[in-house]
């Protein structure tokens, strides 16, 4: 069985209360202001509890190159009395885990529910948490083990922090069961600290960078360029990647004697290398991108419309790469788009037969009055999607119809 995640955001923004499965490649499209970035903030928001705790809650709804401002601006409907719960939940061979983090104007609550084939009954343990949180406080939970062949004692202690799910003491001889159901509850919280994230920006900013300390968020492209520049596997990878996409080499210059080094861009046909800052912003964009997507720290990543700065056709092969890099390395990405490209390629990738309607969840953004909704849309074998793209298409037949003279709202005969 294939691991199964599950994203479920309640009164987050315009979203009252949604659930969007995350395949190998989730791509959210739909109009402008329909709440598609929302599902990226939502993990975001996650990502900065469980990986510093300590902060005041704007912080929380800080991101890189953004702000969303403080609780009254994020809460659906502005509206303080309500709570935000954010949940991501992670279905293994090993079992089920769902971790939610309810947020409210000082304080809220952190919960764990697992389900594991190493205890009788699935369990949850929660605990009131304020903001920031100092992970000063535990519950421990007694677990009923399932008996191992010796028949050694069901029974085992479980402490929860609010940010991790940890052994609390019992039988050494249970010490392998706990060890799987620790995998099974901590996987959810994992994912989450494990989430790489790409902005809507340019990617690199100056024709030169200094080394600097690589953290698991990536948090600026300081960060990226150094390790692009320290890690000569992720080099070649997005080297690789660059060129099958756009047609140019990427390597780092370290400056002898420093450590300053450059970005270069080089093209296929021997020409000059140049600074990537001064290449197009598509080559810049996608190089930063693919080096967060070829992290080996992240196993999930968001990105914000990476067709930005793309000719259609590179988009097309960007989907390629994304695929690739999807299955080969074990990723997940949540895309939001746009593109009707990027779109189409997917769909064209499965009627080839290079994917499975599994390994890709297109689900449709829409806004009902104040309230974003999300629809999977199932896609089929041959290529086509439950629905169509008309959140795409419709625009651009009524501009065909114009430009080959037809009237696109003709009376009905």
């Amino acid at each position: 069985m294939a691991n199964a995640y599950t994203l479920h955001l309640k009164n987050f923004r315009s979203i009252r209360d949604a659930s969007v499965d995350i395949a190998p490649l989730t791509v959210v499209y739909g109009p402008s202001g329909s709440g598609k970035s929302s599902l990226i903030y939502g993990l975001l928001t996650l990502r900065n509890f469980l990986t510093n705790p300590n902060q005041n809650v704007p912080s929380l709804f800080s991101y890189p190159t953004m702000s969303l401002g403080g609780y009254d601006e994020v809460v659906s409907g502005h509206d303080s009395d309500k709570q935000i719960a954010l949940s991501l939940s992670a279905d293994t061979p090993e079992g089920t885990s769902r971790y939610t983090l309810a947020i409210g104007q000082s304080g809220g609550q952190s919960t764990i529910e697992v389900k594991s084939p190493v205890v009788t009954d699935g369990f949850g343990i929660s605990i009131e948490i304020p903001f920031p949180y100092h992970v000063n406080q535990s519950d421990k939970r007694q677990v009923e083990l399932v008996l191992d062949e010796q028949e050694s004692e069901g029974q085992h202690d479980v402490t929860w922090n609010g940010v991790s799910l940890n052994d609390g003491g019992g039988d050494p001889a249970n010490l392998d069961r706990v060890a799987s159901l620790l995998r099974t509850a901590n996987l959810s919280m994992e994912i989450v600290r494990s989430l790489g994230f790409v902005p809507l920006r340019r990617g690199f900013s100056t024709p030169t960078y200094s080394v600097s300390n690589v953290t698991p968020t990536l948090a600026t492209d300081l960060e990226v360029a150094s390790l692009l520049a320290t890690d000569r596997y992720i080099q070649y990878a997005v080297s690789d990647y660059v060129e099958m996409v756009a047609g140019r080499r990427v390597a780092t210059q370290v400056q002898i004697g420093t450590s300053t080094f450059t970005i270069d861009s080089i093209p296929r046909n021997d020409g000059p290398p140049v600074s990537i800052v001064n290449d197009g912003f598509g080559v810049n964009q996608l190089a930063y991108m693919l080096t967060v997507c070829l992290y080996p720290k992240s196993s999930l990543v968001a990105i914000e419309e990476p067709e930005i700065h793309l000719h259609p056709a590179l988009v097309r092969k960007l989907v390629h790469a994304m695929a690739d890099i999807a299955f080969k390395r074990d990723k997940r990405f949540v895309v939001s788009t746009h593109s009707e490209v990027f779109v189409v390629a997917l769909l064209a990738q499965i009627a080839a037969g290079k994917m499975d309607v599994d390994d890709v969840s297109f689900i449709l953004a829409e806004k009902d009055r104040d309230e974003s909704r999300f629809t999977r849309q199932e896609a089929k074998p041959n290529g086509q999607i439950e629905g169509g793209l008309d959140s795409f298409v419709a625009a651009g037949f009524e501009d065909i119809a114009a430009f080959l003279g037809l009237d696109s709202k003709a009376d009905d005969p």
